[in-house]
């Protein structure tokens, strides 16, 4: 009965059909099935959703929605064109730099995809760049949002696997820094191929002024990522205090009115119950999945093919990048997550190097096709093709993946600060 379950729930996804409906169908059908009670939905709905960890989603989402409302990319954006603009391809490096910043705000692909897009490509056509090139770079780079704290797929996973968001949030700094140096390379050598102009010189007047008119936005990754380190408060309160911290600097900024602000309020909440009910009924496939022991029969199946740990940890990536190419990463994790966990214990995998790799993964499924969420958000405020803006975005995607691999065979770049900073 589970694989019928789960040949219709695989159907309803590809068919398109809405994912609460493609995630709640199969699962009553099975409880209908089993003669067991409907009523087992709501108990695991409410017991999902009853977890104060969640708190955090809707804030950091609705600070990434303030940030791009009240003008914070474009402070950010011209911070980060004082700084690098005067490399060769110096948009690309201005391009990670930006997304590198505003990804310790928002904690959202699509948010930084979408809130960094709009200048970029406009920049790019300005300075006789393809446009394509920058919407890509734009695309790669909105991979690092929720690799740099805060995370709002870390705090989903932390929540569904049972890791301490914490050690996520501390354990995704150095691949976030390392994904943004892979990134910056990459530009570099593509820049160089095709003899893509500098940019202005560096000018430390220009970098005073840039710097002075972006300070009080550069300050909230520090506020954010400083409180939870220096333990002023929790992740989830974090994710308040950035809200209120951007509110405060729209009111400094004056760049928008109550009225733009509350309708943000209202598109947040509309959007953060539909992912809600997404996450509730997870929980009952969660529940449906370890009631047939199907986490062990995928751990049979995984352990009888590969039996090293660096084999099986690809080999668990790679099922995640497949799945991330047709879901959004939520419901990549709400599934996957509970299914290979038993696995990575079992082959003494650290939990929290398999949590931000993950992350990792499901991101970058989200800058591909054919249900790459970043990928049409980038294509559609743009107005690009979204096959050609992919097919630039290919360097990128590659060097991403080389990454990857890269922290596979080397996790203390994961697990080095956590173990040092959090006990």
């Amino acid at each position: 009965m589970i694989w019928a379950m789960m040949f219709l729930l695989l159907l309803l996804m590809l068919l398109r059909a809405p994912i609460a409906v493609a995630l709640g169908l199969p699962a009553l059908m099975w409880l209908f099935l089993q003669d067991l009670p409907l009523a087992v939905a709501t108990q695991r709905i409410y017991g999902t959703l009853n977890n104060s960890v969640l708190l955090a989603v809707p804030m950091f989402l609705l600070a990434g929605r303030l940030m791009n409302l009240l003008g914070v990319t474009e402070r950010i954006f011209d911070f980060a064109m004082a700084v690098v603009g005067h490399i060769r391809g110096g948009l690309g490096h201005v391009v990670v730099t930006a997304s590198m910043i505003f990804s310790a705000m928002s904690g959202s692909a699509a948010a930084d995809a979408v809130g960094v897009a709009t200048i970029t490509v406009k920049a790019a056509r300005e300075r006789a760049y393809d446009p394509h090139f920058a919407a890509a770079i734009t695309l790669a780079a909105s991979a690092l949002a929720p690799i740099i704290p805060p995370s709002i797929i870390m705090i989903i996973y932390g929540a569904t696997a049972n890791v301490s968001i914490g050690k996520l949030f501390v354990g995704g700094v150095l691949p976030g820094l390392f994904f943004g140096m892979v990134l910056l390379i990459t530009v570099s050598v593509l820049a160089a191929r095709r003899g893509y102009p500098k940019g202005e010189p560096f000018s430390v007047p220009r970098l005073g002024r840039a710097f002075k008119r972006a300070f009080l936005v550069l300050l909230t990754p520090v506020i954010i990522i400083g409180g939870i380190f220096g333990g002023i408060f929790t992740p989830t309160e974090a994710a308040t205090v950035a809200v209120l911290y951007v509110l405060a600097l729209g009111l400094w900024y004056r760049a928008a009115s109550w009225r733009a602000v509350y309708r943000e309020f209202v598109s947040a909440g509309a959007t953060v119950g539909v992912l809600l009910l997404v996450v509730g009924l997870s929980g009952v496939d969660g529940w449906i999945f370890t009631y047939e022991q199907l986490p062990v029969v995928f751990a049979d199946a995984v352990s009888g093919a590969v039996d090293s740990q660096w084999a099986v940890m690809l080999l668990l990536l790679a099922i995640v990048l497949v799945l991330g190419m047709f879901m959004d990463a939520t419901p990549v994790i709400l599934m996957a997550a509970p299914v290979m966990l038993p696995l990575v214990k079992a082959a003494g995998l650290d939990p929290v190097h398999f949590g931000v790799l993950f992350c990792i993964m499901c991101v970058i499924g989200l800058v591909t096709p054919p249900v790459g969420v970043a990928l049409y958000g980038v294509a559609t405020v743009t107005k690009l093709p979204m096959e050609r803006v992919f097919w630039a975005m290919l360097p990128f995607f590659f060097a991403l993946l080389g990454g990857v691999v890269l922290l596979v065979f080397f996790p203390q770049i994961v697990t080095f600060l956590p173990g040092l900073l959090i006990q």
